[in-house]
């Protein structure tokens, strides 16, 4: 059928369904498929499928969001029903019949209000489960062909109410929630979502059904924040109905809060740096614990379930490796989080911009009445990179991405997710055995002990304690017993979380124990209790009395030559007044001032308190503590210091020529501040008011409409080495000359610059003058520091420039007023040529002639050395790269065979000319052959053979620029063209007029990795072309797209290389004229079938007799009919084997000498290499030589044994195929495994303490598969307690564990 004609048939189809679905009034839908094709494929058995396909679409704010690259957003596609009153009471009722499991009396409700929605018994094939589904039935009126002529992406129905699908796991074991609230912009998270719900047997998926940009306010400008039809902003939302209701079901029904796991993710092309998954526990909460973080010493949480190197390199297309904290980025502020594999250990990082909306409508019914330190964390926010930034961001790796098929010229619509799962699958793998241990949120362990008990602070009605802290995986609060005598069996109360939400952290090692009696002493103990009512043993006792005053605060602003300090007071009872204790950098405290001396130190009534030392000096820190004293003279430090170091503040002053008119502005750095506004440093300042000259410093984004300062103290720096700015503004009604003048208290050797258009002015060399027109506000920019030019190199293409050439560089400056002279230099990694060593500030370019003769220097950069005022010198690199070769160029060409090509243009060359007499040429046929050719042309690749070495030199033109050759379908053979070495992945190629990197083709398997040269005298896949050879590179796509391979000198592209391979080895057959290779091995990546980026096909056939050998493909794919590499999956257990069977073709009967070269294979394996029905046992480094008996083909195959095998002993393990069901269980287990012969066997099962449980066998089985039942109990038929378990199975050979999960 053709593809129009078959959608049209699809739309009379749905248009069918529908109409029979309200035939049907009443009754239940069953349908029995694949959930997954249902929400985003073809499933024939659904009404419809492809559920993602009709989520209405709209586009308030072009390019505002950014959506799927397959899915062109449309506006009118569908729309966005805002409920009436009518539709909530009737949307409630049918959600509570839903709950109740009475879902023909929900359908009924939904029939009877006209609703387009349907209650479905969803049989999934994918999982075996039941589920029960609220769907919307798409209007088929609507269609968008997403602006491609291709039928496969077209979309047939929209919804137009929006409110979203919500999916219900009756066998679910988990209360778990999963939301995917913006499933356009979002455009992955649906299908991932789906893959949370499997892999965590979650109880509720719901994904709204709607863009967010379909409804919203129409006040203008857009933002997320104006959407109606998002249901984490609007409140009304139906989704949000459901989200309360399924909550509350989960709460319920597990006597847990719900897991709510919100899906979310970012554009590929903003927030850059940021890490591949952004997770958070909602915003803003900084203290995240469980699944997120676990503060015990147990770090079982998610970020340590991963690995320091979470993917290595080139796993899901080509990418560089992605460590942990490339991978994850967590939003905590509160207390330290680390990642502990026993090799790493380091922060996690907290470098996150999405931590989630404030207002998060599941979020804040989710975390209602729960605290930010509870160790189970509720709510779980994670925000997904939608290209993750191992990837070069291009606009080819982003459609690849997605399933963007090059050759073809369409999307894989079967393939829209398989990288993104491929990639972030490990964030839902790694949560599963976490999510595990934190429902049964019982480690079976009494918290650890506190310790060291002590007071921190006393203030008038609390006590502040300090303590080391406990761990427990299940952590419930700190208690804290007190009473006002010593602690004894019950004379105490109990200070714990319900006080204080800070105590249920097991974290948290100091607390203000409050309302307690200003004339009572009190005693304390503290101890830890987890949420099994576990207790640890009480610490050590303290007691304290009460201070006189609480100081609430304290605070020190170093000024100039000065230091104010501030505490506040809240409450005095019998307080004498305060003292003032100082010290200098790392010195002890000494008395400055007090009460006894200073009558201000003593005001019962104040409430704050202000005291300036003014016996400072500049630059030095100084460090402050306050007391107050009792009227029986006891005195109290409030114990929480405050640092201050005063620095200079300079002033700039603005006045008229007369001095009659002045005003003046502050600035300065200091060590204590910050770069954003600050308390007390900076101070704002009004407008003026008539006959003025006023000046302000400016920052535009403090407060809603800037903020203008009369003074501003930014962080401090060294002003020797760094750079600071400030925007000064100006206004004035006086109009005239007026001036700005610095104060004279700078050093001589800093540097003050003041900005004004295009004028730079040195104020510390005289003041600025300029004349002033009007009143509107002038803008200018301050700089203090070490003002240094900039420059920037002008581009040119990277080239090969040959000697008697002429190179013309050029540049500008920013700050050019600062350059004194310029150096120009030309530098590799291991030559320089300087070009000039004096070029004047005002010159901006530089024509520099090559000489003839030219020492060679390859990939070169010019050095631009720019010598300030002050005599600094900055050196500037260019982005473009280039080599330098002599105008006669010598090439020196070894005898024998050889792939080469000539670099020389507008040349007559023939092969005798450059290789000698008697040399052999040829070039490929268009019948995929060789043919022979006397002429060494330009632009052509040459198989060419020469008696003996020869030399050619020539003073021709070389190709200097990037150049490109086209291609065809499979093997191409190509010149180098150029006289410098080319990385195989600095090779690119264009298609339909477009750049694509060798990564990108080898993603969208245009292009074999597979690049063979003939090097040294081997015929292998290179890594590097050399200048002078030619390559075999085999093309896979079609002609349509014009395909062209490019090579432009020094193109850097990210690295091909598959990750290394667990082992492997290399067998190299070497004969007369070369020698070919084979490579086999295991790899992490790899399957046992053809892998494009591992398994590298033979290359064709050279035009002399070269022996030939590869792997044949059983079962040849469309890519491939044989092998020069063959990567495996490793073995899976002991005294296993894997063969290799390769064919050998020779033309003659000379000997073939045979050596290998083995990679990490481990001592006592076993390799073989059977040829002809001898077998030769292989050692590290050894060889052999073998002789056809004839030309032809030979078959052999190589034989690896992780053991030491005979030749006639065969293969059996001595313990296989283990495997336990169900898992969870309660209360049986089986548990099944086979022996190969008869064996001792001992089953047991332990607990996650290593404690034994029970014994389930012990006892001599023959050999065959055998099943055992574990009950639940143990050898004292006591049923255990929900949790983890473990199973071992030994015998004399062999132990293996199994992991088991109880779960009542």
């Amino acid at each position: 059928m053709e593809p129009r004609k078959d959608a049209t048939m699809k739309k009379i189809f749905l248009l069918l369904l529908v109409c029979l679905s309200f035939i049907c009034a009443h009754a239940l839908i069953v349908e029995t498929g694949s959930l997954r094709n249902f929400l985003y494929g073809r499933e024939p058995n659904a009404q419809y499928d492809n559920w993602i396909s009709h989520l209405a679409e709209g586009v308030a704010s072009p390019n505002y969001n950014t959506y799927a690259p397959y899915d062109v957003q449309t506006n009118g596609f569908g729309n966005f029903r805002v409920p009436n009153a009518s539709d909530i009471i009737y949307w409630g009722n049918m959600l509570d019949l839903f709950v109740a499991g009475d879902y023909d009396g929900a359908q009924g409700v939904l029939d009877a209000n006209a609703s387009p929605y349907q209650v479905v018994q969803f049989n999934d094939t994918d999982t075996g489960r039941t589920y029960y589904m609220i769907r919307e039935i798409p209007d088929m009126s609507y269609y968008d062909d997403n602006g491609t002529p291709d039928e496969n992406d077209d979309e047939l129905g929209a919804f137009t109410y929006g409110w979203g699908l919500f999916i219900y796991n009756p066998s679910a074991t988990r209360p778990v929630i999963i939301t995917v609230p913006h499933p356009c912009d979002d455009f992955p998270t649906p299908a991932y979502g789906l893959e949370a719900m499997n892999l965590w047997n979650a109880a509720y998926l719901m994904i709204n059904g709607a863009g967010r940009e379909v409804r919203w306010s129409n006040i203008p400008p857009y933002t997320n924040s104006k959407s109606i039809s998002d249901p984490t902003r609007s409140a009304a939302h139906p989704f949000n109905q459901v989200y309360r209701k399924f909550a509350d079901a989960v709460r319920e029904h597990y006597s847990w809060r719900e897991f709510s796991a919100q899906m979310h993710s970012y554009d590929w092309n903003r927030h850059q740096g940021y890490p591949n998954v952004q997770i958070s526990a909602g915003n803003p909460r900084a203290c995240p614990n469980l699944p997120i973080r676990d503060l015990s010493l147990q770090k079982n949480d998610l970020i340590n379930a991963g690995r320091h190197l979470m993917i290595p390199e080139n796993t899901v297309g080509i990418h560089d490796d992605v460590f942990l904290n490339d991978f994850y980025g967590v939003n905590y502020s509160l207390y330290e989080f680390t990642f502990d594999d026993g090799e790493h250990n380091y922060p996690v990082n907290d470098y996150v911009d999405l931590p989630a909306y404030t207002q998060n409508q599941q979020m804040i019914y989710t975390q209602m009445g729960t605290t930010d330190y509870d160790v189970y964390e509720p709510f779980f926010h994670a925000e997904m990179d939608e290209l993750p930034n191992c990837y070069e961001e291009t606009e080819n790796n982003y459609k690849w991405f997605y399933g963007w098929d090059e050759g073809a010229g369409v999307w894989d619509m079967d393939n829209l997710f398989t990288n993104f799962m491929a990639y972030y699958r490990r964030v839902l793998e790694d949560m599963e055995p976490v999510l595990v241990d934190m429902f049964a949120m019982n480690d079976n362990l009494p918290p650890t002990d506190p310790g060291n008990l002590h007071v921190v602070n006393q203030s008038l009605n609390s006590i502040t304690l300090g303590w080391d802290r406990s761990s427990a995986f299940d952590f419930d609060s700190y208690q804290i017993l007190f009473a006002t005598e010593p602690i004894g069996e019950s004379n105490y109360q109990i200070f714990d979380r319900t006080n204080s939400a800070v105590l249920a952290s097991q974290a948290c090692q100091s607390v203000a124990v409050t309302g307690l009696n200003n004339a009572s002493q009190y005693y304390f103990k503290l101890r830890a209790k987890d949420k099994n009512g576990n207790l640890s043993q009480l610490t050590n006792q303290v007691s304290a009395i009460l201070a006189p005053a609480n100081i609430t605060s304290l605070s020190a602003f170093g000024m100039d030559d000065e230091v104010r300090l501030h505490w506040g007071v809240n409450g005095q009872t019998n307080n004498n007044g305060f003292s003032v204790y100082r010290k200098m950098e790392e010195g002890d405290y000494v008395l400055v001032d007090s009460w006894q001396t200073n009558p201000a130190l003593s005001n019962p009534t104040a409430y704050n308190f202000e005291w300036w030392d003014n016996d400072v000096d500049n630059g030095v820190t100084y460090t402050y503590k306050v007391s107050c004293t009792n009227l029986a003279n006891l005195e109290f430090y409030y114990n929480y210091p405050a640092s201050a170091a005063p620095m200079p503040i300079h002033t700039l002053t603005l006045s008229n020529m007369q001095g009659t008119l002045t005003d003046t502005v502050n600035f300065g750095a200091n060590p204590f501040a910050s770069d954003a506004q600050d308390v007390y440093w900076d101070v704002t300042k009004s407008n003026p008011g008539t006959e003025y000259v006023w000046a302000a410093f400016w920052e535009r984004y403090w407060g809603n409409n800037g903020t203008q300062l009369q003074r501003e103290i930014k962080g401090g720096y060294d002003q020797d080495s760094e750079l600071k700015s400030w925007v000064l503004r100006v206004r004035s009604d006086q109009t005239g000359t007026l001036s700005i003048t610095a104060s004279s208290d700078f050093d001589r050797a800093e540097k003050l610059y003041l900005q004004d258009g295009g004028t730079y002015h040195n104020l510390l060399a005289e003041p600025y003058q300029f004349i002033n027109t009007n009143a509107n506000v002038r803008t200018m920019n301050l700089f203090w520091g070490n003002l240094q030019p900039k420059a920037t190199i002008g581009w040119l293409p990277n080239s090969i420039y040959q000697g008697g050439s002429t190179i013309n560089f050029n540049w500008s400056y920013q700050y050019p007023f600062l350059v004194d002279h310029v150096q120009l230099s030309i530098i590799n990694d291991t030559d320089s040529l300087l070009v000039n060593s004096f070029i004047p500030a005002g010159q901006y370019n530089y024509s520099f002639s090559l000489p003839s003769n030219l020492n060679e220097m390859q990939d070169c950069r010019l050095a631009l050395d720019v010598v300030a005022v002050d005599g600094i010198r900055t050196r500037f690199w260019s982005d473009y790269r280039f080599a330098l070769v002599p105008q006669m160029y010598l090439a020196i060409l070894d005898g024998g065979w050889k792939m080469s090509s000539n670099p020389w243009l507008n040349t007559d060359l023939s092969i005798s000319q450059v290789f000698g007499a008697g040399s052999l040429g040829y070039v490929a046929s268009q019948a995929d052959d060789w043919m022979q050719s006397d002429d060494f042309d330009f632009g052509t690749a040459y198989w060419v053979w020469s008696p003996d070495i020869s030399f050619y030199s020539s003073t021709n033109p070389v190709q200097s620029t990037e150049i490109s050759f086209p291609l065809v379908p499979g093997w191409n053979f190509v010149p180098n063209p150029h006289l410098c070495a080319y990385d195989i992945e600095d090779i690119t190629f264009m298609l339909n007029e477009s750049l694509f990197r060798f990564s990108e083709m080898l993603s969208q398997k245009l292009v074999s990795r597979a690049v063979y040269v003939f090097d040294d005298g081997v015929y292998a896949p290179a890594t590097r072309v050399k200048p002078f050879q030619s390559l075999l590179i085999k093309y896979y796509g079609g002609t349509e797209a014009n395909p062209q391979i490019r090579f432009c000198p020094y193109y850097s592209a990210p690295d091909i290389t598959p990750q290394a391979p667990l082992w492997s080895l290399k067998t190299t057959i070497s004969e007369t004229d070369g020698a070919v290779t084979l490579l086999l091995g295991a790899s992490s990546m790899a399957t046992d079938d053809l892998d494009f980026k591992l398994d590298l096909p033979a290359g064709p056939q050279p035009p002399f007799g070269l022996a030939r050998v590869y792997f044949p493909i059983s079962h040849p794919s469309d890519l491939e009919t044989s092998l020069q590499s063959d990567f495996r999956t490793d073995f899976s257990g002991e005294e296993q084997q894997k063969v290799w069977d390769f064919n050998l073709s020779v033309s003659d009967t000379d000997p073939l000498d045979f050596s290998f070269e083995p990679f990490n294979i481990p001592d006592g394996w076993q390799v073989m290499l059977s040829l002809e029905g001898t077998n030769y046992y292989l050692g590290c480094g050894e060889s052999f030589v073998w002789q056809p008996p004839a030309p032809g083909v030979y078959q052999g195959y190589i034989r690896v044994s992780n053991y030491e095998l005979a030749a006639d002993d065969p293969l059996q393990p001595p313990l296989a195929n283990l495997r336990s069901w169900p898992n969870p269980f309660n209360p049986d287990v089986n548990i099944a495994f086979d022996l190969p012969r008869p064996a001792a066997v001992k089953v047991e099962v332990f607990n996650i303490r290593g404690q034994k449980v029970k014994t389930l066998l012990d006892q001599k089985l023959g050999g065959g598969s055998h099943q055992l039942v574990w009950n639940g109990k143990n050898d004292a038929q006591q049923s255990v307690a929900s949790g983890v378990y473990f199973t071992r199975i030994q015998t004399a050979r062999k132990t293996r564990i199994l992991k088991m999960v109880l779960m009542k």
